[in-house]
């Protein structure tokens, strides 16, 4: 999620797969949008190669249930977690 990022004013600038390059939505011609599903199909593909799955258990932190929230909140105002923290609604 980006929470984390949010809570800090952190501004993320990146590619986004899920809409178009122009951000204004589904294309309305076939020609754009079969343009559009493939420069997405080449993404996620992209992300499954060059993602380094091993190294994926570094970015995990630590999970969390809701009773911890605003603890986990106040750590990552303060700088004190790094990775991902996962809020689990089972725990």
């Amino acid at each position: 999620t980006v929470y984390p990022f949010i809570l800090r004013g952190v501004r993320l600038l990146g590619v986004d797969s899920t809409l178009p390059c122009n951000v204004a939505g589904w294309p309305n011609d076939a020609a754009s949008q079969e343009t559009f599903t493939k420069e997405r199909r080449n993404i996620w593909a992209r992300l499954s190669t060059d993602l380094p799955h091993r190294k994926l258990h570094a970015v995990h932190n630590r999970t969390i249930g809701l009773e911890e929230l605003q603890e986990q909140a106040d750590r990552i105002l303060k700088g004190d977690v790094q990775g991902r923290v996962v809020v689990s609604l089972q725990k």
